[in-house]
């Protein structure tokens, strides 16, 4: 295996924490889930959680998080190390090479969920361990292709992951077509603050306050209801 260095998230239980956050803010700004971009589940199976971005366009990143390890996988349709860029249609040579084998197995447990076959890079880190790590593809990929497309659009994808309300903000504004959205309100939620209905309708007035109340408790947020 191989060290990844193509990324600046190094700490996988803050990015752990950011994909819970992103989730809950698209809850938020979107009552129709299919809109949503980030998604969180706590519990994909006993001891998983599963964080997801899908774009709409075709590209899609899954992270599982696990007491034994972490891993990214992602899909950027117009890489060219994308299986529907390859002459024989195949996962690109060693893509999975070297995965530790308790992750690998939640991957293909949950194969058409993770979209297994749609990959254009995988890393992943060990226990502690914060240094990411990649089979053999890599070395293949950097042989053949130029730097940023042999990284299969991991910039691209791990992008959607904003780290700041700021981030967040710029981001939603373009994607929901909204008006300038509240710093203070995002930063709550960035601090794991409970959601309140305020909060909400401070975010997004027409959501029904209530529905995505329901929701985020479903999902294991912490909300606060007036009394």
């Amino acid at each position: 295996m191989l060290n990844w260095n193509f990324t600046s998230i190094t700490n996988s239980d803050t990015l752990h924490q950011h994909m819970r956050i992103l989730a809950a803010l698209d809850i938020i700004m979107s009552e129709e889930e299919w809109l949503r971009v980030h998604r969180y589940e706590a519990e994909l199976q006993p001891g998983v959680a599963w964080g997801s971005i899908d774009n709409g366009a075709g590209d899609h990143l899954h992270v599982l998080f696990t007491s034994y390890g972490t891993l990214i996988k992602g899909f950027d349709h117009e890489s060219p190390l994308s299986p529907h860029a390859r002459e024989d249609g195949e996962v690109y040579p060693g893509m999975y090479d070297e995965v530790p084998e308790a992750l690998l197995t939640i991957l293909r447990d949950h194969g058409e969920a993770l979209e297994l076959e749609d990959v254009t890079f995988c890393v992943w880190q060990e226990g502690n361990d914060p240094q990411w790590k990649a089979g053999s593809w890599i070395q293949q990929a950097l042989n053949e292709e130029s730097e940023d497309d042999a990284t299969g659009g991991a910039d691209f994808l791990l992008g959607y992951i904003e780290e700041t309300p700021e981030a967040f903000a710029d981001w939603a504004e373009g994607y929901y077509d909204t008006q300038e959205l509240s710093l203070s309100a995002l930063t709550e939620v960035y601090e794991g603050k409970p959601v309140t209905a305020s909060l909400i309708r401070e975010l997004c007035p027409a959501r029904d306050t209530e529905a995505a109340l329901d929701e985020l408790l479903q999902r294991g947020y912490v909300v606060e209801r007036s009394s």
